[in-house]
């Protein structure tokens, strides 16, 4: 487990933190055999009202510019094997409204949810993943658990996540960093 550090605003520092896949989420019971599985948590500000799905929805829209290159270079080359590409982007309500099964947020349809949790994701032939944001509160802080599993259909997932998984840590990684500043703004 690592800390990715960096600073808000005020130059405090914020950490994104590796944790164990929370026990009991969605995310952890997700596939019956899980290939692949990590989770990454960021402190939210104290005093706000933190809603999972608007927390889904700020995370939906908070991937870097780097990111979505990376994702359409990603696409021209699986296309050349015959992966499915992004789809276009469903359109992401605009407002924190309740998030059902079936819905899309951005290329990702929800699977399911809780109060606390919402989980996404997407069905391959090589790969299946599913991503979970969960909202974790104490009687002293909140917090926002990012968790992705994967299960590999063949060894054609194997072969694609050994390539992708440094570009996954990064990506994630800097997707919390983003809600974190956006949470963080006026």
């Amino acid at each position: 487990m690592g800390i990715r550090t960096v600073k808000n605003e005020s130059g405090r520092l914020r950490r994104v933190l590796e944790v164990a896949v929370p026990i009991g989420s969605l995310a952890a019971s997700a596939f019956p055999v899980t290939s692949f599985a990590d989770a990454h948590e960021i402190a939210l500000p104290a005093g706000d009202a933190h809603d999972v799905d608007a927390l889904t929805l700020l995370l939906a829209t908070s991937a870097p510019r780097w990111a979505e290159y990376l994702m359409w270079l990603r696409d021209r080359i699986v296309s050349l094997i015959g992966l499915h590409t992004a789809r276009p982007r469903a359109p992401s309500p605009t407002c924190a409204s309740h998030l059902q099964p079936g819905d899309m947020v951005g290329m990702f349809r929800v699977f399911a949810r809780s109060d606390d949790e919402i989980l996404l994701g997407a069905d391959d032939r090589h790969l299946d993943f599913r991503a979970s944001m969960l909202v974790r509160r104490d009687a002293s802080r909140s917090s926002a658990v990012l968790t992705t599993v994967v299960h590999f259909n063949n060894s054609l997932g194997r072969a694609y996540f050994f390539v992708v998984r440094p570009f996954h840590r990064l990506i994630v990684t800097s997707l919390l960093r983003n809600v974190t500043h956006r949470l963080s703004d006026p």
